[in-house]
């Protein structure tokens, strides 16, 4: 037992020797607040650190979860899995000074290969609780943008046209607008260039924020998801969201996909009127189509006959969307509307790949994706269970040179394969399974972007 003896005399006698003198670290009187925002459009999800502790993961266009830290000096940090990487990448840093009460948003910027951090700091608001008023501050986020003037004003209809001079703030990229207050109420945020009140890049539809907060609006570049030339996210202390410009109507693409419904014709009004596809193919795929926003009724018929009704019912259409509509055959045998709303946006670091199966004669199905040339025999598939009349199974996916097999699910009888994939990081990749005039085999057809 003496062995034990001697290191526990010595540390007695070092906790009595460090009990003897003042402490030499730091001493926190406050709390400041700490968020990030990511800014950088072919970005993938950053990790977002405090030293080496993770604050929260924060996707483009998007904000960390408002922390709280004591006034002290930390290093924060962003990470990245870079492409073909297993482990994340530290790829920016950022020494800060936190002071009591202090609200402080890093925005990286840039490329994932040169980011830029800016850093906003403004003074934490408290609430008494009995305000009917709440706090707003404006950012410009997006880098192709230039310089933009925001107009905060409350709702009107139709909306007040911006009056040069009376923008709420002129802000260059990564720049904040001073907190302001402002009364209860409905409200319309509008975005233009800088000094040209005539070109509107953004438009939101009447909301309400909730009083006794406080919100950052921030503008970002689009990207092909969006239908207006800016996007604009709503953040507050918790959570966050987007505002939609509805000058600009949803689109859908129309995918024929039922091998056995012939042609059709497809209308979006009731009573029926003029179609907006007219013979549409088993097959085809239209281009985005603008629909109206709201309660949509959706009218199928045989081509060239508007009594011949193959589908007819009311589908809800969001303001700020891009839809896939695609007509399949049900696994009861009858005609039906799969939708998605599949994500466009390119990221540098790995491909975008979605696939849905439409195939009425394989109602479920296996997806392996294997190294060229290789067997499936003791592969697992990258994609189990695919089954007709499911939404597309989206996924990122590393570049590279590969073999698609699509098979029965849980066997290796393959229905259709290989099909070679060439995928490169920034790849947009959409896949559609399709019955065959053979019924024993399908088809996979890689469908361009629109």
């Amino acid at each position: 037992m003496k062995r034990y003896l001697i290191p526990a005399v010595c540390m007695a006698a070092v906790c009595l020797g460090a009990c003897s003198n003042e402490s030499k670290l730091p001493v926190a009187t406050g709390k400041g607040n700490i968020r990030a925002i990511n800014a950088i459009p072919s970005a993938p999800a950053f990790s977002f650190l405090i030293e080496e502790r993770l604050i929260g993961s924060v996707d483009y266009r998007a904000s960390t979860v408002t922390s709280s830290y004591d006034d002290l000096e930390y290093t924060f940090n962003f990470e990245v899995l870079l492409a073909g990487d297993s482990t994340r990448t530290r790829v920016a840093s950022q020494f800060l000074d936190v002071e009591a009460d202090k609200d402080y948003t890093f925005i990286i910027g840039g490329t994932i290969a040169a980011p830029v951090i800016t850093l906003s700091e403004g003074d934490v608001r408290e609430w008494s609780g009995d305000e009917t008023a709440f706090e707003a501050r404006f950012a410009n986020t997006a880098a192709t943008l230039g310089d933009v003037d925001v107009y905060f004003a409350e709702a009107m209809d139709p909306p007040t046209a911006p009056v040069a001079g009376a923008a709420s703030g002129t802000l260059a990229f990564g720049e904040f607008s001073p907190a302001a207050e402002f009364a209860e109420g409905e409200y319309i945020l509008t975005v233009t260039p800088a000094g040209d009140e005539t070109t509107i890049l953004f438009q939101s539809e009447p909301f309400t924020p909730a009083v006794q907060t406080s919100i950052i609006l921030s503008v970002f570049d689009s990207v092909p998801n969006d239908l207006a030339p800016a996007y604009v996210s709503v953040f507050s202390s918790g959570s966050g969201g987007a505002l939609v410009d509805s000058r600009f109507r949803p689109t859908i693409r129309f995918f024929h996909a039922s091998i056995d419904a012939g042609d059709v014709d497809i209308y979006v009004d009731d009573p029926l009127g003029a179609a907006i596809v007219s013979d549409h193919m088993f097959g085809a795929v239209t281009g985005d189509i603008d629909v109206p926003a709201g309660d949509l009724p959706l009218t199928y018929t045989t081509a060239g006959s508007m009594g011949s009704i193959l589908i007819d019912e009311d589908r809800t259409v969001f303001s700020g969307t891009r839809s896939n509509y695609y007509l399949i055959k049900s696994a009861a045998g009858e005609d039906a509307i799969v939708t998605a709303n599949l994500d466009r946006r390119s990221v540098e670091t790995f491909a975008r790949l979605s696939i849905i199966n439409t195939a009425a004669n394989h109602g479920s199905v296996d997806v392996y994706i294997v190294e060229v040339d290789a067997l499936i025999d003791e592969a697992l598939p990258a994609i189990p269970g695919l089954t007709v009349g499911s939404s597309p199974a989206a996924s990122p996916f590393l570049s590279g040179n590969y073999d698609i097999y699509v098979t029965a699910s849980g066997a290796k009888d393959v229905i259709v394969g290989p099909v070679r994939l060439d995928a490169a990081a920034g790849d947009i990749i959409e896949i559609v399974v399709y019955d065959n005039i053979d019924p024993a085999i399908a088809d996979l057809v890689f469908i361009p972007q629109p």
